[in-house]
């Protein structure tokens, strides 16, 4: 068990971590996807018009959307980084800056690729109270969107 532990662990150390993160974040991440979809009146002023109009809970609309985004997103970017770091270490020697980047800018890459899916049911959710009522689609969860 602890060879298999210590082999997964940063993957799911970081995934754990991002989806505690997601937690705290997610309400200035809906304030921030209004802006950025043309509400006007400064984060403050759409938080305040969210929660009146919608409520509390309409801060965390799209949280299983974040964890999915974490738990694929994160998880693989700094789990692979982690892993192509290893694989680079020769004689107890972690790789150079320019190694430590190409790591980086693969396990990047790859967990843009894998978590993007859930990146857009993130904003599909967050904005379908946006819409005409007669044009929602009332996503319930990341899979729904």
């Amino acid at each position: 068990m602890s060879e298999l532990w210590n082999r997964y662990k940063l993957f799911v150390n970081a995934g754990a971590s991002g989806c505690l993160a997601t937690v705290c974040i997610q309400p200035l991440d809906m304030v921030k996807v209004r802006l950025q979809t043309g509400e006007v009146g400064g984060p403050l002023g759409v938080a305040k018009r969210l929660i009146k109009a919608e409520g509390f809970g309409a801060m965390y609309r799209g949280l299983s959307a974040g964890f999915l985004r974490q738990a694929t997103y994160t998880t693989t970017r700094i789990g692979l980084y982690g892993a192509f770091t290893d694989a680079l270490t020769v004689d107890g020697k972690p790789p150079g800056l320019l190694g430590k980047a190409a790591c980086g800018l693969a396990g990047g890459c790859i967990g843009a690729v894998v978590g993007s899916p859930a990146d857009l049911s993130l904003v599909r959710i967050q904005t379908d109270s946006q819409l005409p009522a007669a044009e929602r689609r009332g996503y319930k969860h990341a899979g729904d969107a």
